[in-house]
């Protein structure tokens, strides 16, 4: 943080202490921009005050740009190799002046369309073209089935329908797990204002830290949301709240194991 120009109680992030620091806040800061202003704010994006700045260079905002993020949940196998990891996507609509969006959209590299259909599908290549080739043998025989009228016709579709239905499968799989992939990365622009995962214990609100590179946008986002700063007296609170939670779950685990042993 540069010496003297920032006196923001909301964004001082150095006089935090680590102490009632989570691990799930200590590595959302150590994954964040290097940026010299920090503040954490509770409650998802859309109900957040938003100023009419840009997040990059500080100039009146003309346009926004929606900053995806990837992250892996659940969130204490963060970095544990081998771990299944689902992942979630993230979307802020980010304020940034007309200069700052054009030269973001010109530092995106170009898709396309048959690099995202291949790393889509080939997974499921084999599954996908098994299922057709079970499909199409299968619906033949329905047809001809059909076509001689016996008893049976109305059952043999069974079979064609579920080759259909694995073809089907296979498909929706591929997207949604590709969907990380698909994400636009992100610029020099678009890191002006990066965001963490949802740090929050899960009995309080969903709350994030932000990294900001301006410090006029930090400071009109800090004052925007004032009510929703994050305190160091808030994490002595959260810290209190989640002991005297493990205490009473230990108290009412040693009650039960008491009444049962003793007693029943």
């Amino acid at each position: 943080m540069p010496d003297g120009t920032m006196t923001h109680p909301a964004i001082e992030r150095t006089t935090y202490s680590t102490k009632h620091r989570t691990r799930m806040q200590r590595r959302a800061e150590h994954d964040l921009a290097p940026h010299p202003y920090r503040i954490e704010l509770v409650g998802g994006f859309d109900a957040l005050a938003w100023p009419s700045l840009c997040a990059n260079c500080g100039a009146h905002a003309d346009d926004r740009l929606t900053v995806r993020k990837v992250f892996g949940r659940p969130r204490a196998y963060y970095r544990r190799s081998g771990s299944y990891r689902r992942q979630i996507i993230a979307a802020a609509a980010v304020p940034y002046c007309a200069d700052c969006a054009a030269r973001h959209r010109a530092l995106v590299p170009p898709r396309s369309l048959l690099r995202d259909l291949w790393s889509m599908l080939w997974p499921v290549l084999i599954p996908m073209f098994g299922a057709g080739w079970f499909l199409m043998l299968t619906l033949r025989i329905a047809v001809e089935e059909q076509s001689r009228g016996g008893m049976n016709a109305k059952y043999v579709w069974g079979l064609p329908g579920l080759f259909a239905f694995i073809l089907l499968w296979c498909l929706v799989i591929a997207w949604w797990s590709s969907r990380a992939a698909r994400v636009e990365r992100q610029t020099e622009v678009t890191r002006a204002c990066d965001f963490s995962d949802d740090v929050s214990w899960f009995w309080e609100r969903e709350r994030r830290i932000y990294a900001l590179r301006d410090e006029s946008f930090a400071r009109a986002l800090a004052d925007a949301n004032g009510d929703r700063v994050w305190t160091d007296d808030d994490d002595r609170r959260s810290r209190r709240t989640f002991v005297a939670g493990v205490t009473a779950a230990g108290v009412v685990g040693a009650a039960v194991w008491v009444f049962v042993v003793f007693v029943l």
